[in-house]
């Protein structure tokens, strides 16, 4: 709408000034090092958008001089072609400790301010979006779901993604930080690039107890993939949120607009090269479940659907990817990508999705 695009300008301007600053504005730390801000306070350098109280300061409707000066004098480095500023009282935005599911700032931010007429990502948009690989017979290799990432260790996914794959297929690694598959380096058009996407090796998987590969409804349908090791934080590896307490976001999502990403099949039936999105609105079981019955499926109260629109929609290659909302500045996990008509987009037929809400005890469970 038009305010964030106001937004996005001023935006513009305040980073042309910090990164045209000079003399004591100059310094070198690295995205998350302590530092101690103009005023003698502590804090941790990370992104200016990540900083409350800078934002609120360059967003005052006149801006002072010394406003100015400060704003300038905040500058701590640089992370690719973006500003660093010293934020007091902020923590680092770096791993939070492998038994830790972390909460806002250090979840959900992306940088940037199955998938069926999608639209192509930035290439730091949902950070958190994993790309799960298979090992196949003869040497052969591929990416066939998705998944998202809730910490430094830990990968949530779809159980089907796990236990209804060939008999010839093996669970190899999973990728963070893709955006392109065509490219052995992801850069925009704009000469903006990313690091290398990070294959990691797989230590542990979790397949909830009550998915049966059998039954038809799907449920409990969701797994959790621990890696051999953490990850580093970057601009394209972060966490996403999970919506494990009520008091962050709202467990009711019906008629609210969620989006997906992923590298599924897309309107020309072949997987995408891409990092895609597409926007889904959320509908309640009562309108989405009629439409399964006929088909001998009963949908349950930890499922969700979203959809049902004509070329819109999760398809083949998704599933186990994350469906999202954005609430209070933070992106959520609200559901796992599960399953849908066999021809992705139709029309009134939403695709389902196993709500991660309901599902918050098992994975507090699970994750150490």
């Amino acid at each position: 709408m038009v305010v964030g695009n106001v937004t996005g300008t001023r935006m513009g301007l305040l980073m042309l000034c910090l990164l045209g600053a000079v003399g004591q504005c100059v310094l070198a730390l690295e995205l998350g090092e302590s530092c101690t801000n103009p005023r003698g306070l502590p804090g941790n350098c990370i992104l200016f958008r990540e900083c409350p109280e800078l934002v609120a300061v360059f967003g005052k409707p006149i801006a002072t001089p010394e406003d100015t000066q400060y704003l300038q004098d905040s500058r701590c480095g640089s992370s690719g072609r973006k500003a660093l500023v010293c934020c007091a009282g902020s923590t680092a935005p770096a791993n939070t400790g492998n038994s830790v599911l972390p909460e806002p700032p250090h979840c959900g931010i992306q940088l940037t301010d199955r998938i069926f007429g999608g639209q192509p990502t930035q290439l730091d948009e949902f950070p958190w979006a994993v790309l799960i690989e298979y090992q196949k017979p003869n040497g052969r290799y591929g990416f066939h779901c998705g998944g998202s990432l809730i910490n430094e260790r830990y990968v949530l996914t779809a159980a089907h993604c796990i236990v209804s794959i060939p008999r010839t297929w093996k669970v190899h690694r999973v990728r963070l930080g893709e955006w392109d598959l065509g490219l052995d380096r992801d850069c925009n058009g704009d000469g903006d690039c990313n690091d290398a996407p990070v294959d990691m090796n797989i230590e542990k998987i979790v397949v909830h107890t009550g998915y049966d590969t059998q039954d038809k409804n799907h449920l409990n349908d969701i797994a959790l993939i621990r890696m051999a090791s953490p990850v580093a934080f970057t601009e394209t590896v972060r966490p996403i949120c999970l919506p494990l307490s009520s008091k962050t976001i709202n467990a009711n999502h019906v008629g609210l607009s969620s989006w997906a990403a992923g590298w599924g099949k897309t309107e020309t039936a072949s997987a995408s090269q891409k990092k895609l999105k597409v926007e889904l609105k959320v509908k309640s079981l009562q309108q989405c479940s009629p439409v399964y019955q006929r088909n001998g499926i009963f949908l349950q109260s930890t499922q969700l659907c979203a959809g049902g629109v004509n070329g819109q929609d999760t398809c083949s290659g998704d599933s186990g990817g994350p469906l999202m909302r954005q609430f209070a500045g933070a992106w959520y996990l609200i559901a796992v990508v599960s399953f849908g008509p066999s021809k992705c987009g139709t029309a009134d037929v939403p695709g389902v999705y196993t709500d991660v809400a309901k599902f918050g005890d098992w994975i507090r469970q699970n994750v150490y």
